[in-house]
């Protein structure tokens, strides 16, 4: 059966370690979650409705005197908020029934138009994720700048809900070189935007700060695959299957972890979530799967587990 959420933390008291750089090969074995699991599976459920997007306006028809002029993108505004006025309740509905909770990640612009939904999020027992407060490009702000972006998007949760983000998402997992050491300095304890390891990993920081990095993988994002890609169900669920059984044989050796990403208006339509249903209760017939809120792997890897968690400088163009 499935490890729930309340797994018992002291199986790996003997973990904690010192934040020297780690060295896979000599890395201790196990138990890599707690209670012995054998693999995490992170659910993400984006909360994007409303947010602020640039794509909700337009420039008019090339050729008309309004060329130039900019006009709201009605029928793309109305595919964002089906995510706040159907997606997201079907997909919360989805997860009591499955008796597992997942980390919402919510643009601040969303939250303001939506405190109500916001609040349910939470109340129902999942993680309020921050983002900034709009669902808009952040790599090229000043640091400054950007400070204040995201500040803005996490202060927008905190009025709704009473809480601060632990975990962050910017668009399109596209932050910038400053993003991590301002999440640090912002009282953030993780990122999801990395996709260099199937396990969560430690980010040296503000000089010798922490930041963890909690996988987000792009190639089983339902956006991606159904918008972009116009791929069908039955791909979607023979990805997130093969994704499963080859982190799933690894997991009996080392830590492993899986993501699965939805978006509110994209998983929470009639036609996607029983696909998603399909996998979530197929993969939680299977012995030491822990479904785990994000903020649960990330204070696992930073404590009880932090001996089996890889430590390293960031990734950065030549």
């Amino acid at each position: 059966m499935a490890i729930g959420r309340r797994v018992v933390m002291g199986a790996a008291a003997g973990l904690l370690a010192s934040p020297a750089l780690a060295q896979p090969a000599r890395r201790p074995r196990g138990p890599f979650w707690p209670g012995g699991a054998r693999l995490a599976i992170g659910v993400c459920m984006m909360f994007e409705a409303d947010g602020g997007q640039p794509a909700m306006w337009q420039n008019g028809p090339p050729g008309t005197p309004q060329a130039g002029q900019r006009f709201p993108n009605l029928p793309m505004i109305q595919g964002r908020t089906y995510g706040a006025k159907e997606g997201v309740p079907r997909l919360l509905d989805l997860f009591d029934r499955l008796g597992i909770r997942v980390s919402s990640f919510m643009i601040g612009e969303s939250i303001r138009r939506y405190p109500e939904l916001a609040r349910e999020i939470v109340e129902r027992g999942h993680e309020a994720g921050g983002r900034a407060i709009r669902h808009a490009p952040q790599y090229h702000l000043p640091k400054a700048q950007e400070r204040e972006f995201l500040r803005e998007g996490f202060e927008a949760l905190r009025n709704a809900t009473g809480l601060w983000p632990k975990g962050f998402n910017a668009q399109g997992l596209q932050g910038s070189v400053n993003t991590n050491d301002l999440l640090q300095e912002l009282g953030l304890i993780y990122s999801i935007d990395d996709r260099s390891r199937d396990e969560p990993w430690i980010q040296v920081v503000n000089g010798d700060k922490e930041l963890c990095l909690v996988p987000y993988m792009g190639h089983v994002n339902d956006l991606n695959f159904f918008q972009n890609q116009q791929r069908s169900l039955d791909d979607y669920e023979q990805m997130l299957r093969q994704e499963f059984e080859v982190l799933y044989e690894e997991g009996a050796t080392r830590r492993r972890m899986m993501s699965v990403p939805l978006h509110d208006f994209v998983a929470g339509r009639p036609a996607v979530i029983p696909s998603v249903q399909r996998f979530l209760d197929w993969a939680g017939k299977h012995p030491g799967v822990w479904f785990a809120r994000r903020d649960e792997i990330a204070e696992w890897a930073l404590g009880p587990g932090r001996a089996l968690t890889p430590r390293d400088a960031p990734v950065l163009p030549g």
